[in-house]
């Protein structure tokens, strides 16, 4: 009885020797990560503000990361730790340069990078001290969200066409601004014109093409100026835009003005249109 019972007690032993040499491996401090690389996108915050970076590679083994931004440049960095988190995912912290081809030369910055690699997402923070009042690179692996995609501001000619006109007042250099809200789920678009005032969209529905394009719908309004030097009016309006290449083209619409306005931005014939106006001007000097 006391062998039966002496062997039992051994195997009970035995099991949890073996148990807890399995737990030691599970933890073992000695991290391995299988290199992974991401297409990723940035948003990038420096001392004059904010934009965003798309086409964007980064990729992360156990001894090294590499990254890639036709804008950022080229980074190499030297991974310090790589900690295993109990989930089977990492976090990891390394330091290197970023060369950025600016004016001149291409030079080299130095560069400290972290980041959190788990089975659902891949982020990354890359800080660059010495660029533009200090630059950080939030990093995430995936497609752009779409309010950032279109981030932006854009240039172009207007003129505009109503039930009385044509082609009036044709102006180069006039720009829109995109905005990306907080949360990266929606747009805004102002577009201020010193002759239709400022038009406001504060969401505007983002609609990708197959081509790579964007499609741009909005309800919004204008503020504009009185006539006469009176005051401000408000009228409702409306936007429908395509945005591709890094080009807006869009169509400002206020139905409730001059048997209904529209402003055209970047319009096809808008040089045409711009040419025949400098030369009508030409002619009555």
């Amino acid at each position: 009885m006391k062998k039966i019972l002496f062997s039992a007690i051994a195997a009970v032993v035995l099991m949890s020797t073996f148990t807890s040499c399995s737990n030691d491996d599970d933890n073992d401090s000695t991290a391995k990560l299988e290199e992974q690389s991401f297409s990723t996108w940035s948003k990038v915050v420096f001392a004059y503000g904010t934009m965003f970076d798309d086409g964007e590679t980064l990729t992360v083994n156990e001894n090294s990361v590499t990254f890639h931004s036709d804008t950022w440049g080229d980074g190499t960095f030297n991974v310090n730790a790589l900690t295993p988190n109990a989930d089977g995912t990492y976090k990891v912290t390394a330091t290197g340069t970023i060369t950025m081809a600016g004016h001149g030369e291409p030079k080299a910055y130095d560069a400290t990078l972290s980041g959190d690699i788990t089975k659902s997402a891949q982020t990354f923070t890359i800080t660059i001290p010495a660029v533009m009042g200090g630059t950080t690179l939030n990093v995430t692996a995936g497609e752009i969200p779409l309010a950032a995609a279109i981030d932006g501001t854009y240039k172009g000619g207007t003129y505009a066409n109503s039930k009385y006109f044509q082609h009036y007042q044709p102006v180069e250099g006039e720009k829109a601004s995109i905005k990306a809200n907080d949360d990266l789920t929606s747009s805004s678009l102002s577009y201020t014109s010193a002759t239709w005032g400022t038009f406001t969209f504060d969401n505007v529905n983002v609609t990708k093409n197959e081509d790579g394009s964007y499609l741009l719908t909005a309800e919004g309004n204008t503020l504009m100026p009185g006539m006469g030097g009176g005051d401000p009016k408000e009228y409702a309006a409306t936007l429908e835009g395509t945005l591709s290449n890094g080009t807006l083209v869009a169509t400002f619409a206020v139905p409730s003005v001059m048997g209904g306005t529209t402003v055209y931005f970047n319009a096809d014939d808008f040089e045409e249109v711009l040419a025949a106006a400098q030369t009508e001007e030409e002619t009555k000097k």
